[in-house]
């Protein structure tokens, strides 16, 4: 809890150190308010620091205070920043001559309403000046003090980047673990009648494996301390427990069986996790001493006659429960487990896994949305005291999300074709133990205020996702008198009802909650993504929240975005209005100063050829470049936005020194080819991702240019343009449409992730080329990418690919000639589409050399499969190859048509054929 609370006093004193030194700006006393507000946090800072070190748990008074302490600096933080946003707007009103009062009586002549808001704000900061005082002396009255207890190891075992790698491999391991499913604690091979019977557990619970993959070495006494935590959290039911049980007069393979049966999902499931989550804390924090794990498991096994004898010697003092099989019970156990495997985590991974309660009405979640949301609410990126990092907070959360994917706390739900975490799920156990500790932190059997307020927001947009949409009013007949040239005429017509005004919609009740949200109450992220019924009001009113940071309309109904309510959100970071039907001229006049993400573009489902202009199935449609867009310096991520046809916009572009991420929709002309490689080369050290897509002309379209993508009679070359120098930062490289490959591409030494689509390159040269780049680590070829049906690995040397993804009807074979084609290759994925002419071959093989391949471990194969044939003609092989201990690769079949459900997996050997052929009649 003094994590919090300390992450919420860091936040006030990053806008106090800001606002403070801005003396001229502030009203009356509010200077010296300000500054006896930074003083007392800066003391409250430094207890809390010195709290966060110790061992010792805290007690109830310790908590309360450290409750009132974070609330405190929550209001103080909210009202100091919204006293600077309205003060700033004046600046200029403030400058000058003479003395303060003159300055001060100009001013409200000028701005009466902004000095009444100013010193209303004033105010408020004077009685946060006494609150933050009361709260002060609160602790020297009753006595609130730092518990004894020596320091605790907080410093994080920080890896280099060859060791993620073994990881991740660690993770992997856990993850591949059967607990919970039928026959987990089974034994593979019966022991001896005569042999005692063996605890089914310890193999599961700690394998020496996994144990020799630990980064620091553990002695037997620790692994044993570790073996009996773990065996003190498994379900009560397992085969020992049913053994034990006298009255059972039942064969041990019997009794196994009866408690597989018994045994409760939810207490295998919550086990798995926990066990996942200590041995991943063993991983990444190698510091526990003896002692540590001793205090832990003396908290949940209890102590033995033998240890207590022991401390009794050595003179100590006996804290712990008496001697016995243990103190607490598995459900028990686990959650003191957990806790430790929270305690150790840092204070930004604490605020951000407490966060995720604002995520609890998602199915899934966006690792990015994820991130964004984090970096609008203030939890990463800062340092103790207000202090700046060296990294940006988008990095920072980055690194927040993948230290809580690999401790456990969040599982992987969705990857990229590259194995990158799309989106991720909490399992129950662990979503049932971050809203105890969330509701335990705040004191009460509620959540916070601001998480609560959140899932709230979301409740309603999701409850309106779900309702159908509504019936058009009823038309109604009246009568108009017209009258014309001296004549009066009646006239007839229909029109619609109003609607319904005793009907309330949930996005009148959503504005309604916002509205009537706490005045010092700041609202940072509306996430109205999914939403239906969205209407020009609604949007007027939510531009009305002067603070909101992130803002996603993601796959909502909203029909026009208004650059008159838009342009007021001036500190919003995040827009988000990917999948919506805004039109492209919308976003031109948009201008935010603050902006770092702008994401847009949708894919099209069907094709409109009556349209103007006509859209084909697949096909990108998005909006604008903002015509300002070079005066948004903050800018990181311009997602999919469309440029005109001589791209004069990307001069702006070029001025975005922060860009880490651009894809843009251009035309293959010269001017658009130097402008494009003027942008690479100015913001080639910070630049990530780059995605081109090249447009193309539509004959009967005449007034508007076009984004129907892929093909053209112009291809576009950034090669000669400029010289890009070594330090290319770039990582990621997507290309849609006829454009050739950079001649940079080899001096790219980070590129990781390249992907072509469209592009009817030469293959072979392509490849050639290709392989010049060390780094590559993911090839995605779609629909034609090359113009030749075979793909051939010859002659070439890709030195770290190890995934290659097909998709398509183009490609019909895949070829690799030698070993050192692509030594590192560990996956191969194939989507074939439904007028590929692989459907309509007999026998034919897809695959070849595979035996070239000695790192591979799947082969992911994707279409429309009969079912039927499918099963049949892959049983036989299944049966064959399960029994052989020398297993390769394997065979992935995946329904395309079914969303992506895996059909059956065939194990393939060292001993099976070096390629792989389609069975004839297996796919529709």
């Amino acid at each position: 809890m003094a994590a919090l609370t300390q992450s919420a006093i860091d936040a006030l004193l990053g806008v106090l150190t800001t606002a403070i030194p801005d003396e001229a700006r502030l009203i009356g006393g509010v200077h010296s308010d300000m500054k006896f507000i930074k003083d007392e946090m800066d003391s409250m800072n430094g207890f809390l620091l010195h709290l966060n070190k110790m061992e010792s748990e805290h007690d109830d008074q310790l908590r309360a205070w450290m409750k009132q302490v974070r609330e405190v600096s929550y209001v103080a933080e909210d009202c100091v920043d919204r006293y600077r946003r309205v003060s700033g707007r004046y600046g200029e009103g403030w400058g000058g001559g003479g003395c303060a009062g003159t300055r001060t009586l100009a001013f409200v002549l000028k701005h009466p309403k902004a000095y009444c808001q100013l010193h209303k704000l004033g105010k408020q900061i004077a009685e946060l000046k006494a609150r933050v005082h009361d709260v002060g002396e609160r602790r020297q009255r009753y006595d609130v003090n730092v518990p004894t207890g020596r320091d605790l190891k907080m410093v994080q075992n920080k890896l280099p980047d060859q060791e993620e790698e073994k990881r991740e491999a660690f993770v992997h391991a856990l993850e591949k673990d059967v607990v919970g499913t039928p026959g987990w604690f089974r034994s593979t091979e019966p022991a001896p009648a005569s042999a005692p019977d063996p605890d089914p557990l310890d193999a599961l619970l700690l394998e020496d494996a996994l144990v020799g993959q630990l980064p620091s070495p553990v002695r037997p006494s620790e692994a044993a301390m570790m073996r009996a935590l773990l065996k003190k959290c498994c379900p009560p039911d397992h085969p020992r427990e049913a053994n034990a049980n006298a009255e059972l007069d039942l064969d041990p393979r019997e009794a196994n069986a009866k408690a597989e049966l018994d045994l409760d999902p939810r207490e295998a499931a919550a086990f798995r996790c926990t066990r996942k989550m200590f041995l991943c804390a063993m991983y990444v924090y190698p510091y526990p001493t003896s002692q540590e794990l001793k205090k832990l498991k003396d908290k949940v096994v209890g102590v033995t006659e033998q240890e207590l004898k022991e401390l009794k010697d050595k003179g100590d003092e006996v804290g712990v429960e008496a001697p016995g099989p243990g103190v607490v019970g598995a459900q028990e156990a686990r959650r003191q487990v957990m806790i430790f495997c929270y305690s150790i985590l840092t204070t930004q991974q604490k605020s951000c896994l407490l966060y995720l309660t604002a995520f609890f009405h998602e199915k899934e979640i966006s690792r990015t949305s994820m991130v964004r949301r984090w970096v609008a609410e203030g939890l990463v990126g800062k340092e103790p005291g207000g202090g700046r990092t060296t990294t940006t907070p988008e990095e920072a959360g980055e690194r927040c999300f993948r230290e809580l994917l690999l401790r456990g706390f969040i599982r992987a739900a969705r990857w990229s074709d590259a194995g990158t975490v799309k989106s991720c799920v909490m399992d129950d156990p662990v979503r049932d133990f971050i809203d105890g500790i969330t509701k335990s932190e705040n004191f009460v059997a509620e959540l916070p205020a601001h998480l609560e307020r959140q899932l709230n927001i979301r409740s309603i947009v999701q409850r309106r996702a779900s309702m159908p949409p509504p019936p058009p009013p009823p038309l109604v007949r009246r009568c108009n008198l017209r009258c014309c040239c001296g004549g009066c005429t009646w006239l007839l017509d229909d029109h619609r009802a109003s609607e319904d005004a005793t009907a309330k919609d949930p996005m009148d009740e959503l504005v309604d909650f916002i509205r009537h949200l706490p005045e010092l109450y700041r609202l940072n992220v509306l996430d109205l993504g999914g939403c239906t019924g969205l209407k020009r009001r609604h949007l007027k009113s939510f531009a009305e929240v002067e603070c909101l940071k992130y803002l996603s309309l993601r796959n909502t109904d909203v029909s026009r975005l208004h650059a008159t309510h838009i342009n007021k959100l001036t500190l919003l970071e995040t827009l988000d209005i990917r999948e919506t039907n805004i039109p492209p001229s919308d976003t031109v006049s948009i201008y935010l100063p603050k902006l770092k993400h702008l994401l847009a573009g949708r894919f099209s489902k069907t094709t409109t050829a009556t349209t103007m202009p006509a859209v084909e199935k697949g096909s990108l449609v998005t909006v604008h470049m903002p015509g300002r867009i070079g005066s948004m310096r903050d800018m990181e991520t311009l997602s999919h936005v469309q440029v005109s046809m001589d791209g004069a916009e990307l001069q702006g572009v070029a001025k975005l020194h922060q860009l880490r991420k651009l894809g843009v929709v251009v035309h293959a002309n010269t001017t658009t080819a130097a402008l494009l490689g003027r942008v690479i080369y100015m913001l080639a050290a910070n630049l990530r991702s780059l995605s081109i897509w090249v447009a193309i002309a539509v004959p009967h379209t005449t007034t508007h240019p076009t984004i129907q993508q892929g093909g053209g009679t112009g291809i576009l070359d950034i090669s000669s343009m400029y010289e890009m120098a070594s330090s290319l930062a770039l990582e990621n490289l997507d290309i849609k449409g006829k454009m050739s490959l950079p001649s940079w591409i080899g001096r790219a030494s980070k590129l990781a992730n390249v992907t072509l689509r469209d592009t009817e390159m030469d293959g072979g040269d392509a490849l050639r080329r290709l392989a010049t780049v060390q780094s590559l680590r993911c090839l995605k070829l779609s629909r034609k990418a090359f113009t030749e049906q075979a793909l051939r690995f010859k002659d070439v040397q890709f030195q770290a690919l190890k995934f290659l993804v097909v998709e398509g009807d183009a490609v019909i074979r895949i070829a690799f000639f030698a070993g050192d084609a692509a030594p590192k290759l560990e996956k191969i994925v194939w989507t074939i589409g439904g007028g590929s002419k692989i459907a309509q071959m007999y026998n034919e093989d897809l695959i070849t050399g595979i035996d070239h391949l000695p790192s591979l471990k799947e082969i992911e194969l994707r279409a429309s499969f009969n079912l039927a044939n499918l099963l049949d003609r892959t049983k036989p092989q299944t049966t064959s190859s399960a029994c052989t201990p020398d297993l390769r690769y394997h065979v992935r079949y995946i329904s395309s048509s079914a969303g992506n459900q895996l059909i059956t997996e065939v194990p393939k050997t060292k001993t099976d054929d070096k390629t792989l052929t389609l069975l004839a009649g297996v796919i529709n």
